[in-house]
């Protein structure tokens, strides 16, 4: 009987959620390694602040030095009410103040936030002018976008796991949870990368053999379960051949038996969870006293590229202590 509820919560998912998944990925204009951390979390910024003015969800990222990697999921024009709409038009600042678009604006916004060329293109645009600004430099700095639709289900959990393993595959780390830049990390630190995390439950509940009990759980638990099981995905994943042909003795050809070979916990305990919390309470911020803030602000607000005022958050649970930046459920 419950397999049946399942089944029909699956169906119901894939005929209501009238949605695409795109996985996109670009790299920087001839190589250059210009992503530092300061970069890898402005370009972040711009992505997470997109889906406030338009029409999509960033369900996975990965930073990497000279490219990047992401899952974007793009409603239809007829998944956002009207009103919604009109609140993102005002965002943008396409008009001086808060009014009602013609209905000639309307329409040719309302396609805009739902096309895939420019969803990206204003994050990255928006990017390079800061950017360039910074380094005082001009011209563009990306290639042009690749992009390509993905299937609900299988499909989708392979690319989360293909872009997670990203910097193993390159040899910046064995384990994907010890890389800072990237959605899976910041998922088991915070459990959720953005509100719409739900709807992936039901999306991987097959390609990850999730347990059926899961859909009884509440929210937190059914995330905290997820991400048990996409991790228990990710040490099956093989290793691609140039990252361990500098010695071909190493037959290790999984996560799981890399780690192992290197004397490393498959497993994340309590202490190592706790530490990934508290790297991303404190990377590529200030925190202290709210007066150390407020001069790290005054002196490197323009470098980090902020243009409105900005002051120091109190971080509440510890007295005394303030951030440079606010933070999406730090513990």
């Amino acid at each position: 009987m419950y397999k049946n509820r399942v089944k029909v919560s699956l169906e119901t998912l894939s005929r209501s959620h009238k949605c695409v998944r795109y996985m996109i990925t670009n790299r920087v204009i001839g190589g250059s390694f210009i992503f530092g951390d300061i970069e890898k979390q402005k370009f972040l910024d711009l992505m997470f602040g997109g889906m406030t003015r338009h029409s999509y969800r960033l369900l996975d990222y990965v930073l990497m030095d000279n490219h990047y990697h992401c899952i974007i999921e793009i409603d239809s024009v007829d998944d956002i009410s009207r009103n919604e709409v009109i609140k993102r038009w005002n965002l943008t600042g396409r008009a001086k103040a808060p009014r009602e678009p013609s209905e000639e604006e309307y329409e040719a916004f309302n396609r805009k936030i739902h096309d895939v060329s420019f969803v990206v293109g204003n994050f990255e645009q928006r990017f390079v002018q800061w950017y360039n600004k910074k380094m005082g430099r001009n011209g563009s700095l990306f290639n042009r976008f690749d992009s390509v639709i993905i299937e609900d289900g299988r499909a989708l959990a392979f690319m989360m796991a293909y872009i997670t393993m990203n910097p193993v595959r390159a040899g910046i780390v064995i384990d994907p949870v010890d890389y800072h830049w990237c959605g899976y990390t910041y998922r088991l630190a915070n459990k959720k990368l953005d509100s719409h995390d739900e709807t992936l439950v039901l999306s991987l509940y097959n390609s990850l053999n999730l347990p059926q009990q899961i859909l009884k759980l509440p929210f937190n638990k059914q995330l905290a379960l997820l991400w048990k099981y996409f991790r228990l995905r990710l040490l099956r994943c093989s290793q691609k051949e140039s990252y361990y042909k500098k010695d071909p003795q190493d037959a290790a050809r999984t996560l799981s038996e890399k780690l192992e070979k290197e004397g490393e916990l498959t497993e994340i305990d309590f202490a190592r969870h706790f530490l990934l919390k508290v790297r991303f309470a404190t990377k590529g911020i200030a925190i202290g006293s709210g007066l150390f803030v407020e001069d790290i602000l005054s002196s490197c607000g323009r470098v980090l590229g902020y243009k409105k005022e900005h002051h120091a958050h109190d971080y509440q649970i510890w007295d005394h202590i303030h951030t440079l930046k606010k933070h999406r459920q730090a513990f």
